[in-house]
């Protein structure tokens, strides 16, 4: 009996190329996202699902997170992305002038936006074919005071684009009949509109994703340029030799600029049932780790560009990869060494020459332990409460002056009742993205970032920067918020639920609370006086239905 491929993705040339390639060894059935995708999947019963990333018209990362968790987390995936037509945006000559990836950070566009125009008088042409994403757009321009054509139909764009020559142009890549990329080549062919600054809307983060397909988890991919013959071969590799390594198994990033020495470890470990990355020096090591988010990291301590110490620096000051543990490989066997690298939070260390059974048993033993006590969130992958605690106890122990915000969202119940708990969790993933992008580029190494559990986030950082902080927070966070509803809600500005006594109430659209605590003006002298401070505070915020922050400015 055939082995079954299904293909997910709108791409018709692309779509012919696979039929060519497989058709005649496969049964190959071909699915457009829809909600009830997963569901028509496992209905198909593949062997084999292909994800085309970049003609797909929807969250990608949420297919592949509703697929890993249904009767087909043990199917084989294969994601297609990269295609030379991206050059056009992250290659050495870019064409356009930035990227914006969905859903839209409406405080980042605002930005970009501001950096393009200086004259308000002038057009901004939208194109997308998403008619809630168009009406979403017309609510920010309106309100920013910009004049902007909406235009819904690819093959319009251009003529539209004739017609009123914009100060700008928001493209989306993916839409029917004609894609964002050839409406790029078209304008760069004519000389009247190829100076027109273009900035593209697209789901797929390219800068992190699109050359490796990463955004799935697997390592797997193809190119959408390979040809006919190559997509058969490595199709037949992942499904009669097992060329695919299994998702649970443990991720190995080894970092070395040593070739000969990464590939004997990689040999070896991949024989013992890792999936092992490789990077030939620290830069590229720290590139792979935000690709991959392995579960541990081999680094030389020698590298060029950085050194595995200066590579373990950097990681363990991100919150969102510090949980990683970290092993360093090293010729230097002095104690001074090996202090300096344990204090700052590495693992552990192997002397070169490097003995393979040795590093199989530490990588396991290091992983098993960092599973165990590891405390992050699993939606968020922020540190949880025993994180949270010991950061808040350490700055009262030294005596440092700190503010701890203690940050909720308003009318999250009602919200995940209407709604539905999968675009609750994707509420609660989108804040974290908005706190992870404002505090980090602030850091200074010490501020920090902590997920309590549900809708409550924490963020430490010093008292000079936290109503800074809180404000940027409320700000990115209104602007993103009527993404989340739909487009009745939206216009009406509530939803209509139950409260907790069973009474039929209207609810505004989601806001921020935000305590904060600080110990400029009074002594703090335990972590349970911070929690009851930061609960009084953000308690007296949710009275606000919208959006607020408060600050602590008691003096006893």
């Amino acid at each position: 009996m055939a082995k079954k491929v299904s293909v997910i993705g709108n791409d018709l040339v692309l779509n012919e190329k696979i039929i060519k390639a497989l058709g005649s060894d496969y049964l190959i059935k071909f699915f457009k996202y829809e909600e009830n995708l997963v569901e028509k999947l496992s209905d198909f019963e593949p062997d084999l699902i292909m994800i085309d990333i970049i003609s797909l018209s929807g969250d990608y990362i949420n297919l592949i997170d509703g697929i890993n968790h249904s009767l087909l987390a043990n199917k084989k995936v294969l994601v297609i992305s990269q295609s030379k037509k991206i050059d056009n945006i992250i290659g050495s000559s870019p064409k356009i002038r930035n990227y914006i990836t969905k859903p839209i950070d409406f405080d980042n566009l605002k930005r970009v936006i501001e950096e393009i125009i200086t004259d308000k008088s002038k057009y901004i042409v939208v194109a997308d074919d998403d008619s809630e994403f168009l009406d979403l757009m017309r609510i920010f321009f309106e309100s920013n005071g910009y004049k902007a054509k909406y235009v819904s139909d690819s093959r319009k764009v251009i003529d539209t684009v004739k017609s009123v020559n914009p100060s700008l142009i928001l493209l989306d890549l993916v839409m029917p009949y004609k894609d964002g990329f050839e409406i790029i080549s078209e304008m760069m062919e004519d000389d009247n509109l190829k100076n027109i600054p273009i900035v593209v809307i697209s789901a797929v983060e390219f800068n992190k994703f699109i050359t490796k397909g990463g955004a799935s988890g697997y390592p797997e991919y193809i190119s959408r340029d390979l040809s006919v013959d190559m997509i058969k071969e490595i199709v037949d590799n992942i499904l009669n030799y097992g060329y695919v390594e299994e998702i649970e198994k443990t991720k190995v990033l080894v970092a070395d600029d040593q070739i000969e020495l990464v590939i004997l470890m990689k040999e070896f470990l991949e024989k013992n049932g890792f999936v092992v990355f490789t990077a030939m020096d620290g830069k590229e090591a720290i590139e792979k780790i935000y690709e991959f988010v392995p579960d541990v990291v081999v680094l030389d301590y020698d590298m060029p560009f950085k050194s595995g110490i200066e590579v373990s620096s950097e990681i363990k000051k991100n919150p969102v990869y510090s949980h990683i543990p970290i092993i360093i490989v090293t010729a230097k066997g002095d104690k001074e060494t090996k202090i300096k690298g344990l204090l700052m939070g590495i693992d552990d260390y192997i002397t070169k020459p490097v003995d393979n059974d040795e590093l199989v048993a530490r990588i396991r033993m290091i992983v098993k332990r960092n599973r165990q006590v590891l405390d992050s969130n699993p939606l968020s992958k922020l540190p949880g409460n025993p994180s949270i605690q010991a950061r808040i106890e350490k700055a009262i122990e030294r005596k440092e002056k700190f503010a701890v915000l203690y940050i909720d969202l308003n009318n999250f119940k009602a919200y995940n009742d209407v709604y539905g708990f999968e675009c609750g969790d994707n509420v609660i993933k989108t804040l974290a993205k908005i706190l992870v992008e404002i505090v980090m580029p602030n850091t200074s190494g010490s501020d920090f970032i902590g997920h309590i559990g549900g809708d409550d986030f924490i963020v430490i950082t010093h008292p000079d920067k936290a109503e800074d902080i809180a404000k940027k927070i409320i700000n990115n966070f209104n602007q993103i918020v009527p993404s989340f509803y739909n487009k009745e809600d939206r216009e009406r500005g509530y939803i209509v639920a139950k409260d907790r006594l069973g009474n039929e109430l209207k609810f505004p659209l989601l806001g921020v609370a935000i305590g904060i605590v600080h110990n400029l003006y009074r002594t703090i002298t335990s972590y349970a006086q911070v929690s009851h401070i930061g609960s009084e505070l953000k308690k007296a915020c949710k009275a606000n239905p919208h959006s607020s922050y408060l600050i602590d400015r008691r003096k006893d």
